[in-house]
């Protein structure tokens, strides 16, 4: 499967097609995807019109077998099509007043790493270092709930603004695979993505940081993969996923603090520990560190990481 991730934002284009479809179902002529509105609600319609249910507030249309919010609607965490009295929420940090709060996700095993996304457009895989950029920020948008209950969020990074970190499925022949990666909301031609594949869910991780600060681990809104750093990471691994609780490594601390009504929100893992290589959450993991710690550049971590190899082959 082939990617255009991390790019700068496609093309507005029409999604309508001539298809035998249009004998079956009603076509509409979609909207594509928005940053504060997905309208792919990731319904089917190949033979009937979408479901009635999806029109919880707005309309709902049929385009080339895809259920697609109308134009006075957006799609809800839940796939039904919500209007303008249902807003998509940006959610900010306590005491800013700022537009958009852009966070950072510093891993609780090893603090001296911060998830960020590629630098490059070719690349859409995500990895964890000591730097901190506009790869390495994201905010959080999270669309109506609906009928689903639990808040997830469209992470849009900062350096790429119409994409976001999801977790894809790379397997072929049903033979699934996950793959952190950063993906625009519509594709290099101009087809908007379904919103369950867009979203991330926050977990509240089963252990705190030494200060008391609740850590989320990262995991996919439509399977159960966690984004976790596992041992003798670098700066230039992409990161995995793994299905279970992947101990300290796939914990977080997000900065700055989360709303506290937002965390009082978030799940709570409720699923099997970590039995095996869990690694410990670093007692140096304080929001008080996280804040002052200085950031090694890109560049330095890049260099240090050819010094060690160079060191390495002279031994």
């Amino acid at each position: 499967i082939s990617f255009k991730h991390c790019a700068p934002p496609a093309p507005k284009m029409a999604t309508k097609a001539v298809s035998v479809l249009a004998v079956f179902a009603w076509h509409v002529q979609a909207e594509p995807n928005a940053r504060m509105c997905i309208k792919n609600t990731g319904g089917s319609c190949t033979v009937s019109d979408c479901y009635k249910w999806r029109e919880a507030t707005g309309g709902v249309g049929c385009d080339v077998g895809r259920c697609f919010c109308d134009d006075t609607s957006c799609s809800g965490i839940d796939g039904g099509c919500y209007t303008e009295d249902h807003k998509y929420t940006e959610l900010g940090a306590a005491n800013t007043s700022i537009e958009t709060t852009w966070y950072t996700f510093t891993n609780a095993r090893w603090p001296d790493f911060v998830l960020r996304t590629a630098s490059l457009s070719t690349n859409s895989n995500i990895y964890a270092t000591g730097d901190i950029q506009d790869e390495s920020r994201f905010s959080l948008v999270m669309p109506p709930l609906g009928q689903e209950g639990e808040p997830s969020f469209l992470m849009y990074s900062k350096k790429w603004p119409d994409a976001v970190v999801q977790i894809a499925d790379t397997g072929e022949y049903g033979d699934a695979k996950y793959l952190p990666a950063c993906t625009n909301i519509v594709d290099s031609v101009g087809s908007s993505r379904p919103i369950p594949n867009l979203m991330m869910s926050l977990v509240v991780a089963p252990q705190a940081a030494a200060d008391g600060t609740p850590l989320v681990m990262l995991k996919a809104y439509w399977a159960q993969q966690y984004i976790y750093v596992s041992q003798g990471t670098t700066s230039l691994s992409s990161l995995p996923t793994w299905g279970e609780d992947p101990g300290a490594g796939g914990y977080w601390m997000v900065n700055p603090r989360l709303p506290a009504n937002s965390v009082k929100a978030l799940p709570k893992f409720s699923g099997v520990r970590c039995s095996s290589m869990c690694g410990e959450v670093s007692k140096d993991l304080t929001m008080t560190n996280v804040n002052a710690a200085p950031r090694a550049s890109l560049e330095g971590v890049v260099i240090a990481a050819i010094l060690a190899v160079l060191a390495s082959m002279r031994a």
